[in-house]
């Protein structure tokens, strides 16, 4: 505060120098000559010049002497470095709003990181995490070697979403999580992620130090229980290895992969402990290899089905068929991993051939000509020619029961490859049998895909029942479907019908048949299916009612 003075001061002398200064010139022109007056004028201004630019430097000086210090009181964040109680008052509430925000910043940086490796379905760590604490593990000297890794894959994900929906699919994750958990709780220095959409990883810290077996054990037990409790073919398999310092990542992953894959063949809802590193990967793709040879020969296949409800007496009962396949000892393979390790393989179209076959088998043993099955046709051989020319002999052997096979294939791999999809569809419609895409109406492009392939049944996704009756924009979108598709002589089936409010809505949107497990449930193909797969108007009525 002096300095600010003494400035003021300074510059009220120069100003009051430069007033006497003209004063005086004016003072002496008057008696004095041209030159001297010259002379006068100039020395004024001259005085009045370097007055000014002392008041100047003198300012500028006390400015930078100022910056300085609040310079280093900012540094040391001490406020007792200024000299004037204001500017030390100033200081403080300048430091404290600045560690609010820097706080808040930190605040918002730890949720950013958090949310980046947190999974926001299940809440537990996600693939980032996983890798980032496996390699934190593995960079450790010493007692990496006690450490457990356990692979959890949750198999009935992508059968409950195409049977029940997308929201069951998601209560069965979030109950799988929340059981793995409970199990490994309590073990000391336990992680769990969630490294996919079904898969689980687990990584027990070497001071738990427990045997794999007992882990394993216990996940069965806990995995039975869920199955028994909630009509499942299996809830979940496990595959478990050790770790040792220095492995790489990726070679700690193959064996729990192939400790994964010797689970799911061996027992329902089974474990099993990959120890040895050698060439891992060879050897389970020789074991799948096995089980699908064995099953191919021994053809260890049988069907499920779901009717779908018509909404009125001109659509023809509908059932879609799901196949069940067997390892050698009668154990239940999980059919996702058995058709992606046949892709792998090079086997899925044989697997494929004996899925056609033994359906139109049965359809004729079972003389179901009142109603239509639907197969699930593998997107990986809308491009395979000796599939297609295959299948184009097959369905002309028997025409009668090809007429009432439906076809499906989900819309999103239809869109990847339109060239094979038009390709399917005229060879179906050629050989008299129904076509229909699954899970339609992504957007408005379903629409072109519709124009392009002119499908006989649609079935819309279970996505666009997700909270139907609030949805005003999905009411609108659904009724769109609806009115294109009857124009187009085309019939709409809902699936993933698991509520009553969803049922009545859907039934006044002019729907023509409704599937999920609010109107029945998978069950064993029997030989009076084309009786069950009938309703009637009591049958609906009992349905609601349940």
């Amino acid at each position: 505060m002096l300095n600010k003075l003494g400035s003021n001061l300074l510059l009220i002398a120069a100003i009051t120098c430069v007033a006497l200064l003209l004063l005086q010139g004016i003072w002496l022109a008057v008696q004095a000559t041209p030159f001297t007056l010259i002379l006068i004028v100039g020395t004024t201004l001259l005085g009045f010049g370097l007055l000014f630019m002392l008041a100047y430097r003198a300012r500028n000086a006390e400015r930078d002497q100022q910056e300085q210090v609040w310079l280093t009181a900012l540094r040391l964040r001490d406020p007792a470095c200024l000299e004037s109680p204001a500017a030390r008052e100033a200081l403080q509430q300048l430091l404290t709003r600045f560690s609010e925000a820097e706080l808040d910043a930190h605040r918002q940086i730890s949720e950013l990181h958090h949310q980046a490796t947190q999974d926001e379905l299940t809440q537990l760590q996600n693939r980032h995490a996983f890798r980032r604490d496996m390699t934190a593990l593995l960079q450790r000297d010493q007692d990496t070697q006690t450490a457990t890794l356990v692979l959890i894959r949750a198999t009935e994900l992508g059968k409950l979403n195409a049977q029940r929906g997308f929201q069951s699919g998601d209560a069965y994750i979030k109950d799988i999580a929340n059981l793995i958990t409970r199990v490994v709780g309590r073990f000391p220095g336990h992680q769990v992620y969630r490294i996919s959409g079904a898969d689980f990883a687990v990584l027990v810290q070497p001071v738990a130090n427990i045997p794999p077996p007992l882990l394993g054990r216990d996940l069965k037990v806990a995995f039975d229980h869920y199955q028994q409790q909630h009509e499942l073919e299996s809830a979940a398999y496990s595959g478990l290895t050790r770790l040792s310092s220095g492995q790489k990542i990726e070679a700690i992953l193959a064996r729990a992969d192939l400790a994964l894959a010797h689970a799911q063949t061996e027992t329902v809802n089974g474990w099993a402990i990959q120890q040895d590193d050698d060439v891992v990967e060879l050897q389970g793709q020789h074991h799948w290899k096995l089980v699908l040879n064995d099953l191919l020969e021994q053809e260890h296949i049988s069907f499920t089905y779901q009717p779908i409800q018509p909404m009125h007496p001109s659509m023809l009962a509908y059932n879609e068929i799901y196949a069940r396949f067997s390892g050698a000892d009668g154990t239940v393979l999980p059919t996702d991993t058995l058709f992606a390790m046949a892709q792998r393989l090079d086997m899925v179209m044989r697997l494929e051939q004996m899925l056609i076959i033994h359906v139109m088998r049965q359809y004729r043993a079972f003389d179901a000509n009142q109603s239509r099955w639907g197969i699930s046709l593998s997107s990986n051989l809308l491009q395979n020619s000796a599939f297609l020319i295959w299948l184009d002999r097959q369905l002309l052997k028997d025409p009668n029961t090809s007429a009432n096979l439906v076809f499906e294939l989900d819309e999103e791999h239809l869109e990847r490859n339109m060239t094979g999809a038009k390709r399917v569809f005229e060879l179906l419609r050629r050989n008299g049998s129904r076509s229909a895409i699954c899970n339609f109406g992504k957007g408005i492009g379903s629409f072109t895909l519709f124009r392009e392939l002119k499908p006989d049944y649609i079935k819309l996704d279970p996505a666009l029942l997700t909270g139907l009756e609030q949805d005003l924009t999905n009411q609108q979108f659904v009724r769109m479907i609806v009115d294109v598709s009857h124009r187009m002589g085309c019939q709409v089936i809902a699936e993933g019908v698991e509520q009553l409010g969803q049922k009545q809505l859907l039934q006044s949107m002019y729907v023509d048949g409704l599937q999920g497990y609010l109107i029945a449930k998978p069950q064993p193909l029997r030989p009076d299916i084309s009786h069950l797969g009938l309703f009637t108007e009591d049958a609906s009525t009992s349905a609601e009612s349940e």
